[in-house]
């Protein structure tokens, strides 16, 4: 006669780490390289890894873009010739306060050394 033996397995569910990351409500600025967009918001952006931390923006537009299927108008950078140009607090202060909009785009340039940075010009 033999006893019935009951083995029980203990299920976990695999985490990812996805599942643990801060959503974000803004895309890179890169994924909108070239296109001509209007600036309607600014605020800072700073991106932290370990001790370091490196200065960035968000810049909110009025024109949505499709981003990996997702309709998106909050863009961050940390480029270092944008986050510069947004250091300005009258430019970030006539944006922000809804009494200015910018119509820009981004593009690449070439700095007098030759190395290539990527700016925002009138569009």
């Amino acid at each position: 006669m033999f006893d019935s033996i009951l083995l029980c397995w203990e299920v976990n569910k695999i985490a990812k780490l996805a599942d643990y990351q801060a959503v974000s409500n803004s895309a890179s600025l890169a994924k909108i390289d070239g296109q001509s967009f209007t600036i309607t918001e600014i605020e800072d952006s700073h991106y932290t890894q370990g001790d370091e931390i490196t200065k960035g923006v968000k810049l909110t537009m009025k024109e949505f873009f499709s981003i990996d299927g997702n309709q998106m108008n909050k863009f961050h950078t940390t480029r270092v010739a944008i986050v510069k140009k947004f250091s300005n607090q009258k430019l970030r202060d006539d944006i922000n306060s809804g009494k200015e909009t910018l119509h820009v785009k981004c593009i690449m340039e070439k700095s007098s050394s030759g190395k290539n940075f990527y700016n925002l010009v009138d569009a």
